[in-house]
């Protein structure tokens, strides 16, 4: 109160103090926002193509006041998700609570506007999920649910700004009486209106006059400017219209440890850097001459270490009602290491591009909630498609897979976002021509702290070429493998000499590998024929050891073991004198010096008298003389 009456900011604050109160607030809300709300949309899960139905219901809004005077409110939501993909439908129940910062302010003439803030994303949060922590799609539709929630609200919001002006004139005069006003003359107005009548609020009936700081004494402003100056901790100074500075907060003092004597007029350019003292007193003296804010970015002297750090510094005009400048008020920045954390960036951007180059992998980030994928220029180069036409989203991704392997690749997913398997999987990815490339990638998804999965990170190689070569190189190996197999079909010849006797000569060294493959070919041989007698020749060896005569013998042995008898034959005086002087005992195994002489002994053995054989074939052989010399009789 001065001189009898209110100002108009000391009634505005009046007003807002009586007549707003938690509970005026709440039923505002309640009027102002919508009651409920359906919405649907579509929805891409993992490549399946989902329909998202979401039923909002708005609960009880509290609301709470601040020291500030604003008014922080909390609406509650319940909402009713249904997903419906592929013929299968499950329901999901959120509870969601938005926060609204509500501030009551004075207009014009005697009213009061609700200004609500700007509602960031985080102005919906969620309560505690009760679904499994595997439930990845919960992440999704919570993001579906807050931008949908905050558009039905952003829209209300803006759509009733007539609606959140409360005029507080007509019920301000019933409560005052009619007989306050009574026996005052009504004023016309030079224009022939009815002019209000005369006020005890100061300044309420004249033109505004810009009532604030402008309308105070010089002296008045420069003491709250130095007491609001010197109480903030950022670097705060003034200048006259001719850039001289005139004040300086305690902060400038204090980080260049300099008096404020030393600082005012053109002072402030001793801490200046020599090298940046021309373009800063052009750009300054630029802004003194047009008016324009004055914006630059020099290096200062720190007192504390005598080290040059880089500032930034913006300054305004200050105009009085004629518009002319009186004043310029400008704030001073260090931003050293911010400069240092981008310049750190950006050689880890660098660090990063070179890695990703020079491994040739793609790299992608996907984030979950908002169903958004970025891909590097490898990416794009793989699939030969330009940023601007590539979709980013999971979808444009999925669509390029091929058919045949996109149950892999969600099977993948899946395993590693509800199990948190490893994420590693291979598939064809169509290229913007129409060309499938073969590519593998590998992953890793990052789970909140309610453990549902919000982004996904990873890279990708394509081994198209790799594919083609492996190709080759297999079938070059199919070839060698079947070389190397009719080479082991020669080395180990079956001979079946005469019925029930097989032979098997053996030529060069006999290794461990060789005499497995023998006695494996060998007793298969056997064991189909029945044979009563497996003659080894060893003429074609020209060495032996103690392996080489163990190898034999196991040989023999199995041989016994299906019921066949074992003959050795062909051993060379060499290899005789090297067994006696091994003392190697052969004295079990059935020895011949030959093979004619091992097939007369399979003969014999088997009953057969080869007398009798050699008397029939000696009269086959007659028949057969007599029989040419009647033809040529005939003849």
């Amino acid at each position: 109160m001065k001189d009898g009456g209110l100002t108009l900011e000391e009634l505005g604050r009046s007003i807002v103090d009586l007549a707003m109160t938690e509970d005026v607030i709440r039923r505002q809300v309640i009027a102002l926002l919508p009651v409920g709300r359906r919405a649907e949309r579509e929805l891409d899960v993992l490549g399946r193509p989902s329909r998202l139905t979401m039923d909002f219901e708005v609960g009880e809004p509290a609301a709470t006041r601040s020291m500030s005077g604003a008014f922080d409110v909390a609406i509650p939501h319940a909402v009713t998700v249904r997903v419906d993909a592929e013929g299968e439908a499950k329901e999901h129940r959120l509870d969601a609570a938005l926060a609204l910062r509500i501030t009551p302010r004075p207009c014009a003439p005697l009213g009061i506007f609700l200004d609500v803030a700007e509602l960031p994303a985080e102005s919906v949060r969620f309560a505690e999920s009760r679904a499994s922590a595997k439930d990845y799609l919960r992440g999704r539709i919570e993001e579906e649910v807050r931008r949908e929630l905050l558009r039905l609200v952003r829209a209300r919001i803006a759509e009733s700004r007539a609606d959140r002006t409360l005029d507080l004139e007509e019920p301000l005069l019933r409560a005052l009486g009619d007989a306050s006003w009574a026996g005052q003359e009504e004023v016309e107005e030079p224009d022939g209106r009815d002019a209000p009548p005369p006020s005890r609020v100061r300044g309420a009936g004249g033109p505004a006059s810009g009532a604030g700081l402008l309308d105070a004494p010089l002296s008045d402003l420069d003491a709250q400017l130095r007491f609001f100056g010197n109480a903030m901790p950022l670097q705060v100074w003034t200048a006259r219209p001719d850039g001289q500075l005139n004040f300086v907060n305690r902060a400038v003092l204090d980080y260049f440890d300099r008096t404020e004597e030393q600082m005012i007029g053109e002072g402030w350019l001793a801490v200046l850097h020599p090298d940046d003292v021309p373009k800063t007193v052009a750009a300054w003296t630029r802004s003194l001459a047009t008016g324009e804010p004055y914006n630059t970015e020099f290096r200062l002297k720190r007192a504390s270490d005598q080290t040059y750090r880089e500032h930034v510094v913006s300054a305004l005009p200050q105009r009085d009602a004629a518009g002319n400048i009186f004043r310029w008020i400008g704030g001073t920045t260090d931003v050293a290491e911010l400069r240092r954390a981008e310049a750190a960036l950006r050689r880890s951007e660098a660090r990063y591009r070179l890695f990703a180059e020079a491994s040739n992998e793609g790299v992608w980030f996907w984030n979950l909630r908002e169903d958004t994928v970025e891909w590097s220029d490898r990416m794009l180069q793989i699939i030969g498609v330009r940023r601007e036409a590539w979709g980013g989203t999971f979808a444009s991704f999925f669509e390029r897979v091929h058919p045949d392997d996109q149950g892999a690749v969600q099977a993948a997913l899946r395993a590693h976002l509800e199990e948190r398997r490893p994420f590693e999987v291979e598939f064809r990815l169509r290229r913007e021509d129409g060309e499938y490339r073969d590519v593998f990638t590998r992953g890793m998804a990052e789970w909140d702290d309610k453990g549902v999965p919000f982004q996904m990170a990873g890279g990708a190689t394509d081994i198209t070429e790799k594919k083609r070569q492996q190709a080759v190189l297999n079938e070059r190996l199919a070839i060698i493998e079947q070389q190397q197999e009719a080479i082991r079909a020669l080395s180990t010849p079956i001979i079946e000499v005469w019925r029930g006797v097989l032979t098997m000569p053996v030529l060069g060294v006999l290794d461990e590998e060789r005499a497995q493959q023998m006695m494996e070919v060998l007793l298969e041989a056997v064991a189909r024929t029945r044979c009563r007698h497996a003659i080894i020749d060893l003429t074609g060896v020209s060495a032996v050891d103690a392996a080489t005569a163990d190898h034999v013998l196991r040989l023999i042995d199995a041989v016994a073991l299906l019921g066949a008898q074992g003959i050795v034959v062909g051993i060379r005086p060499e290899v005789a004198q090297t067994v006696v002087s091994l003392g190697l005992d052969l004295s079990n195994i059935k020895t011949l010096s030959n093979l004619r002489e091992a097939l007369l002994f399979a003969m014999q053995s088997s009953g057969v008298s080869v007398k009798r054989r050699r008397k029939r074939r000696a009269g086959r052989e007659r028949a057969d003389d007599a029989g040419g010399t009647r033809a040529s009789r005939d003849g």
